[in-house]
């Protein structure tokens, strides 16, 4: 199991998170994408497990923070 989700995470682009993002009616900066993309991809292990931990990070760096919090979510569950 975790192979699979390491070769999911492996492959997930901006575009796919973008997607996910504009479906869900989720209006965020590209910068913003970009930074859910890099901490989901450097540390989707650490965050499965201490969810919460990136969701304080997340809130101390970005205005949009219930946004992205329920994109996270998604990307990681």
């Amino acid at each position: 199991m975790k192979s699979l989700i390491k070769n999911y995470i492996e492959r997930l682009t901006l575009d796919e998170i973008r997607e996910f993002g504009i479906k869900k009616g989720i209006n965020i900066s590209d910068d913003e994408y970009k930074f859910i993309l890099d901490l989901v991809q450097h540390n989707y292990e650490d965050i499965l497990q201490n969810e919460d931990k990136y969701l304080g990070i997340i809130e101390d760096t970005y205005s949009n923070i219930y946004f992205i919090k329920f994109l996270l979510k998604f990307i990681i569950h």
